[in-house]
């Protein structure tokens, strides 16, 4: 609700602005479509720019109140042309590190907030592509057994749109079903929509299939077995590469963090019992870089893992 708000403000604020440069934001816009956030991209780049002037706003304070703390850093030059140079300029070079520190404090919060919005909408959608392709199996068997069964395949995609268990892929066919039921278009007009604005090929692929059997008059429980089977196949060939995939990864992380580490924490226990090494370099391995590294691969896994 609150951003809500906020996003209605900002649009008053910049909304003429950007709405007046849609070309220029073209790819974005497709990006938002694929996310299927509901939200317009002057909308959205309005609530970039106010989010951005606030974080920028947050930096602008914490640099005054590190400088109020801490003071300029200071910067000793090596002798050369340069320090020749500003040389006369040394009585200023408190107050230009102080400006300094300011402006990248405001860059870094101001435009890295400004960037990391640009670039939202492509992470999201990336992510949801893998979603669907993910549940795009089990969804294209769930329309193969409704069509067998007669449904029609408005019917079909609505009962499957309903299933929340298919994530993604049941989003994706609700647009489908919306472009129907609520704003009136026949069914080839909705699939076209959806497969031009779906962050997934194989699911913009199914719908180009079956796109051209509902034109053609063709049987859509045919196609529908068709692409089950072949689903089925890949997802098999999947897998067996995620399998091959997983054993690599283990055997790096036995070599690189099992069998390595023994042997580092072994020579430099040795080396710190004769006084040749400092004690904090094997407690920062112990405690630090292990478990650091551990969790790594655990994310690294994590994300790599399909959902079944």
């Amino acid at each position: 609700m609150v951003v809500r708000h906020i996003a209605r403000y900002s649009y008053h604020l910049f909304g003429e602005f950007f709405k007046k440069r849609r070309d220029r934001y073209f790819d974005l816009r497709q990006d938002l479509l694929k996310t299927r956030m509901n939200i317009s991209y002057d909308t959205y780049l309005s609530l970039a720019v106010v989010c951005a002037l606030l974080l920028a706003a947050i930096g602008l304070m914490l640099a005054i109140l590190f400088i109020a703390l801490f003071g300029a850093p200071d910067i000793t030059l090596t002798r050369s042309f340069l320090t020749d140079i500003f040389a006369g300029f040394h009585q200023y070079k408190n107050v230009t590190l102080k400006v300094f520190t300011i402006i990248i404090s405001l860059i870094a919060f101001g435009v890295g907030t400004y960037v990391a919005f640009l670039n939202y909408p492509k992470l999201i959608s990336s992510n949801r592509k893998r979603l669907i392709d993910q549940m795009l199996p089990y969804a294209v068997h769930y329309m193969s057994a409704m069509s067998g069964a007669g449904v029609i395949p408005v019917d079909m995609l609505s009962s499957l749109a309903k299933n929340k268990i298919y994530g993604e892929a049941a989003v994706e066919v609700s647009y489908i079903v919306r472009d129907v039921k609520v704003l009136g278009h026949d069914l080839v007009h909705a699939m076209k929509t959806v497969a031009a604005t779906t962050p997934s090929y194989r699911f913009q692929e199914f719908l180009q299939g079956a796109i051209t059997i509902v034109s053609s008059g063709g049987d859509l429980e045919s196609y529908f077995k068709l692409k089950a089977e072949q689903y089925v196949v890949e997802n098999k060939r999947d897998q067996k590469e995620f399998l091959e995939t997983l054993g690599l990864i283990a055997e790096t992380y036995i070599t690189a963090f099992v069998a390595g580490p023994l042997f580092l924490i072994v020579m430099m226990s040795v080396m710190a019992t004769m006084g040749g090494m400092d004690m904090i370099l094997l407690y920062l391995m112990i405690y630090f870089a292990i478990p650091l590294a551990t969790v790594a691969f655990v994310i690294l896994i994590d994300s790599m893992t399909p959902e079944v």
